[in-house]
Order: structure tokens, then sequence, then C-alpha cells
């Protein structure tokens, strides 16, 4: 199976890397939705599950605006990343170091893997590195707030939530982020094959 596969990697470990193995995966495939991040961080490491820091939460809340349930998590939404390990801390700092291009490419045939299994039509994209891993090299002016189509599925980028990032203090790029949030209940609806109705959208029938 291929999460087991992937749990057992020790490939960037091996290569002398400062990461804490082991991978991290957290998904039920096939499912509609994949959310792709960069790296799992400290609290993940700690919960051995991905997405459970601050960063995470404000997320998902996202999501929820986006029309999602939090049973979805994990089930009609597959969570991933670009790696799958806890890369670990910069030096002296409290902030988490970005994986390396070598690390990135260690880890993208996994990536590859599971976006085949997973067969996402909808495909978000959880900050910068994501971002320029998927979609050509463009400001995060440029990218937030479009859904970006490509044959079988269509990316929504947005930005990261992380405390770290000053992107969101600026008021007009929470108004990118509201218009990010509406493509994604767009795309949902898509994807899931629901047809609103008034204000009450119903699934239609089989």
């Amino acid at each position: 199976m291929l999460h087991e596969e992937i749990r057992t990697c020790r490939r960037c470990f091996d290569d002398g890397f400062p990461i804490t193995p082991g991978p991290m995966v957290w998904g039920i495939a096939p499912a509609p939705v994949m959310v792709i991040g960069q790296a799992p961080g400290l609290s993940d490491l700690r919960g051995a599950r991905m997405y459970l820091g601050p960063a995470a939460r404000k997320l998902f809340g996202w999501l929820t605006e986006a029309g999602f349930a939090p049973e979805d998590i994990g089930k009609v939404v597959y969570m991933t990343a670009l790696t799958k390990c806890f890369p670990g801390r910069l030096p002296g700092k409290s902030t988490d170091r970005a994986p390396s291009p070598r690390e990135l490419r260690n880890c993208r045939p996994w990536l590859d893997a599971q976006m085949a299994l997973v067969q996402p039509k909808l495909i978000i994209l959880f900050g910068k590195m994501a971002i320029d891993k998927f979609l050509p090299r463009m400001l995060l002016t440029e990218a937030i707030g479009h859904a970006f189509p490509a044959p079988g599925v269509t990316y929504v980028p947005l930005p990261h939530s992380s405390g770290a990032s000053t992107w969101l203090n600026d008021a007009g790029n929470r108004a990118l982020l509201a218009e990010a949030i509406e493509r994604i209940r767009e795309e949902r609806l898509r994807v899931l094959e629901i047809a609103p109705i008034g204000d009450h959208p119903k699934e239609r029938p089989s």
C-alpha cells in the first residue's frame, strides 16, 4: 500500500538533512479534493499527523467557509504536502526550515504517486512553495483569488496561514483571500456534483 511505503522512506534522512522521520500521510483515496502544503510542522511531529498546528486550524476555518464540514477533512479532502517529514527549525529561530530543492526532488515521486492514487478534481495549493511547484511563477497577489484549470483538475491557490507570514495583514490581500475561498466554494459544488437550489445546496440524485 502506498501509505505504508511512504512511511518507510528515509531518503532525506540518509542524505544528511536534519529532518525528523518518519513521513506523514493523511487521507482516504480516491478523493475529489486534495490539499498540498509545504511540509509538516512541529505540532504535526508531536501529534504524529499532518495539519495539527495553528496554521492548520486557520486553513480548516477557510475550508469551512467554503462549505466543507469538519468530517470532510481526511475523507473528501485528502491532505498532503510537498515533503512528508518535519524539516526541523531554522538554526536559532522558532520558525520551520523550508525544504531544500533536493528534499523536494526526493519527495516528489511520493507526491506524484499520491495524486495518481487520489485522482483529485480540485487541488488546493496551500502556500507559496506549493503554488510555485504547480503554477507558473507569479506574485501571490496575482495567484490568490483565481482558479487555474488544467486537464482533469483545477488548482486554487491559498496563502499560507502561518503566523510568520505578514501577507494577510494587508486589507487588500484579505479581500483576495475571500475571493479564493469563493473559488473553492464554487469548485466544491462542481466536483461534488452539488447543484445550489435557493439558499440550500442539494445533492443531485445519482
